[in-house]
């Protein structure tokens, strides 16, 4: 469970990062904030997905993320 709560982290930082690329798109800056949280994310979720090899694709990214969330609800 320590590596789907990792991964869904990561993938939390990453979405993070979309807000932050359309404000520095808006007003014309480099979207510095942004990459780096797509860095961050990016490491995060790899990191997970090598120490637990073969648990994540893209078809069960929702039943992971759902199963992350039911966990942190009950406890």
């Amino acid at each position: 469970m320590e590596f789907d709560f990792i991964f869904v982290l990561g993938l939390l930082i990453a979405v993070f990062a979309v807000p932050s690329f359309a404000s520095a798109y808006a007003d014309k800056r480099r979207p510095s904030r942004a990459l780096l949280l797509v860095l961050i994310g990016g490491g995060i979720i790899y990191y997970a997905i090598v120490m637990n090899p073969g648990a994540y694709s893209l078809s069960t990214v929702d039943e992971t993320v759902l199963r992350v969330i039911g966990w942190l609800l009950n406890e």
